[in-house]
């Protein structure tokens, strides 16, 4: 029986080496998962922001729903303090230039959309439209994705009205009294 100790001792010391290595192993990709979700719910929170000042910009009234969505906090994945220290950014602060420059600047772009139209007699392209907003106001992120938004979300108010000429569609104001009804279904 002494004989079997050594051989069941050393047997249990193998498995229990082999537990911890697997364990490790299993602790280090959950910690990869975890890192890589926070960072696409991280993608997502900017994706969102954004999409709400796209939405605020059409001068849509925003989703009840989505706003509450938002609010509940997922906590971030612990990372080790650095050395240096990094200075922490205030609360309301962007986080990045792009979200900086997000943040609608004066009247809804519809509204500018629309008011640029009614000064020409002649059909514009969305790509007019947006090179003259951004001559007229340099301070103000436009480009041709949320002016054609725009330029839909006012034919949609019968503000404006398309036209397609072979494979381009282009805007005008609609000169008589508008009338705010909703467009027809395309089903």
């Amino acid at each position: 029986m002494p004989e079997d100790n050594p051989t069941l001792k050393s047997q249990y010391a193998k498995q229990v080496a082999a537990d911890i290595e697997a364990n490790a192993r299993e602790q280090e990709r959950l910690k990869s998962e975890a890192a890589e979700l926070q960072e696409q719910l991280e993608a997502l929170q900017q994706d969102h922001e954004l999409l709400l000042s796209m939405q605020t910009a059409l001068g849509a009234a925003p989703a009840t729903e989505s706003t509450a969505a938002t609010t509940a906090v997922v906590p971030g994945a612990r990372r080790a303090n650095t050395a240096a220290g990094k200075a922490k950014r205030p609360k309301n602060a962007p986080k990045t230039k792009a979200d900086a420059k997000a943040q609608p600047a004066g009247p809804p772009l519809r509204e500018l959309v629309v008011a640029l139209l009614a000064e020409h007699h002649e059909p514009r392209s969305a790509a007019e439209v947006t090179k003259e907003l951004a001559q007229a106001h340099p301070k103000r992120t436009v480009n041709v994705t949320l002016v054609r938004n725009a330029l839909e979300a006012s034919v949609a108010k019968n503000q404006s009205e398309r036209t397609k000429q072979q494979n381009s569609v282009y805007y005008s104001a609609i000169t008589g009294p508008a009338v705010e009804q909703p467009a027809p279904s395309t089903g």
